[in-house]
């Protein structure tokens, strides 16, 4: 591994920027204070507990690809709650015809309208887990060791253990001759899910990497609506570093910190993205920042007094910030840890 120090061409220091070129996927996630339940929930799919309405609304659900497209033609929105035992999901989506044919457990669920909760326990980007579920409550969960772009394996004879989930409709299902109003979903995710091989997340002040997406297929045939809450800046779920950062606290009105710096955070991705890039131009990837195309504005957006580098070879590299005490490491996997 060769360790490059960073050059800035006249050229470069007058070009876009990295960040700038990558600007859709380096918005900043959305967020959301989990206030802790005071009583268990009953899983029905009917989210009319006082507890429930101790948690604030997520944003509606925008565009998978974010600010520019259409807005969804259906409203949906989730909450959560969480406690010594689950986290608790609930979702309404706005549905004028409920529609599901999918009846067997780990289909794929989403050729129906489906919604689905994604979540990374620790937020490195690897050993997550999603679940699917469609209007009839059929369940499709499965659990990654990575993402798909870097070679991702899914294990999908994994079952989430533990969890309960139910389905309300307000409406009729697979009734096309009337008009319903929509279909609610409640989950609970038991702490030995979300914990696996992590130290356990359940505790307040601890934070998770979660979104939620809601595939709605408009017409027969497609193309499908990829509808979510915190857009990832490309059809593609599978971007865990996308995700919304959820922290666990005793009441919703907690004031909120990112467990990192974000501007960090954003100049390290757009670097990792350029070399996504990169590796397909070239079948490599880029051994120096500057033959990335990495400039004076990028650097700028780093807190003063920042050290960063690339190791790199053709084949694997690894990015590495020093800043305001604390170290930031991300791999050419998509891994991201600081410490």
């Amino acid at each position: 591994m060769i360790l490059f120090a960073l050059a800035f061409t006249s050229a470069a220091q007058a070009g876009t920027s990295l960040v700038e070129q990558y600007g859709r996927m380096l918005t900043t996630p959305c967020t959301y204070v989990c206030p802790k339940a005071q009583l268990p929930l009953r899983i029905d799919g009917i989210l009319d507990e006082a507890e429930w309405q101790r948690a604030p609304y997520t944003a509606d659900f925008a565009d998978i690809s974010g600010a520019g497209f259409p807005t969804p033609k259906y409203r949906t929105r989730a909450r959560m709650l969480w406690d010594d035992n689950y986290l608790y999901v609930g979702a309404e989506l706005e549905e004028p015809d409920i529609r599901a044919t999918l009846q067997q457990r780990d289909t794929i669920i989403y050729k129906d309208n489906d919604f689905e909760v994604f979540i990374d326990p620790d937020g490195d980007g690897r050993a997550y887990f999603e679940i699917e579920l469609n209007a009839r409550n059929t369940v499709f969960d499965l659990m990654l060791d990575r993402p798909y772009r870097v070679g991702g394996n899914f294990f999908v004879q994994w079952d989430c253990p533990g969890m309960k989930s139910a389905v309300h409709c307000n409406g009729t299902l697979n009734n096309p001759n009337d008009k319903d109003e929509g279909w609610t979903v409640e989950m609970a995710i038991p702490r030995q899910a979300i914990a696996a091989s992590f130290t356990n997340p359940l505790e307040q002040g601890k934070w998770l990497r979660l979104n939620f997406s809601r595939v709605e297929w408009l017409k027969k045939g497609g193309p499908e609506e990829n509808w979510v809450w915190s857009p990832t800046g490309k059809i593609d779920m599978h971007m865990p570093e996308r995700w919304s950062y959820v922290l666990l606290a005793n009441t919703p009105d907690e004031a909120f910190s990112y467990p990192y710096n974000q501007d960090v955070y954003r100049v390290m991705w757009a670097i990792y993205y350029a070399q996504e890039e990169y590796l397909k131009e070239h079948g490599r990837y880029a051994t120096s920042l500057v033959a990335l195309g990495f400039t004076a504005k990028d650097r700028s957006l780093l807190p003063e007094g920042a050290d960063i580098r690339m190791d790199a070879t053709r084949s694997i590299y690894n990015i590495t910030v020093n800043c305001e005490g604390k170290q930031y490491t991300l791999d050419s996997y998509g891994f991201f840890a600081n410490s």
